[in-house]
This record gives C-alpha cells, structure tokens and sequence, in this order.
C-alpha cells in the first residue's frame, strides 16, 4: 500500500513538472505621468503648465480655451475655473497617451473646433 502511495506520488510530481504554466502576459505599458493640477483660479500660464511638453498645437488649445474663458467672464458669466482645470487635465492625459503626430492631428480638430465659434466683440482683443 506504501509503495503504490509513493508510486502515484512520484507520477504526480512528474506530470505536473511537465506541464508548463501558461506564461502570464506582459503588463500593459504605463499610461502617461498625470498633469498637474495646478492652484485656481486659472491663468493661461497655468493652463499651458497643464498641457507640460505637449505639441504647441495642444498649448494653443488651452491658450484658446483661457481666452473663451476670460471671454465670458467679460460679458459677465461666471466660469468654473475647476471645471476648466478638470477639461485641460483630461485633455493633457488623452493625447500624452498618444503619438505625438497623433496628439498634434487630435489638437488640431479640437482648435478647429474651438474657432469656428464667433468671437464677441467685447472679446477681439483676446
């Protein structure tokens, strides 16, 4: 009886070295370092801390997005600067997770996006 015990012991051993586990899959490449969140109320030199090393193409997108913003705060409409932090951070994230020749394209959809709105003439200067 102890000599079939060892028996099926040692064959279960060996059955079980020659099966090889099933090779876990490589991580997934981390995503991108967040953006900072940088203090409110919001500026445009925070903005563009926000979009970091960015294409200039993403920069001009948040240097267009502060100005729609001080645009509205001239007419008298409140922004919400955390809001505004929350859109850039987010913005930031999406295309640093991208190919720079992608984030750029991505940006120029967005800029094109961002002028096709009528500028106010309280806000020409802008």
């Amino acid at each position: 009886m102890k000599t079939l015990l060892g028996v099926m012991l040692v064959a279960l051993s060996l059955s079980a070295c020659g099966e090889a586990a099933a090779p876990t899959p490589p991580a997934p490449p981390p995503g991108p370092p967040p953006p900072p969140s940088p203090p409110l109320p919001m500026t445009t030199s925070r903005a563009l801390e926000i979009m970091g090393t960015l294409s200039n193409t993403c920069r001009e997108v948040a240097a267009m997005k502060m100005a729609q913003a001080k645009c509205e705060e001239r007419q008298g409409r409140t922004v919400d600067h955390a809001a505004l932090r929350t859109e850039l951070r987010d913005l930031a994230w999406t295309m640093g997770k991208l190919s720079p020749d992608e984030a750029s394209k991505q940006c120029e959809v967005v800029m094109g996006e961002l002028t096709r709105r009528p500028k106010p003439q309280a806000c020409w200067d802008l």
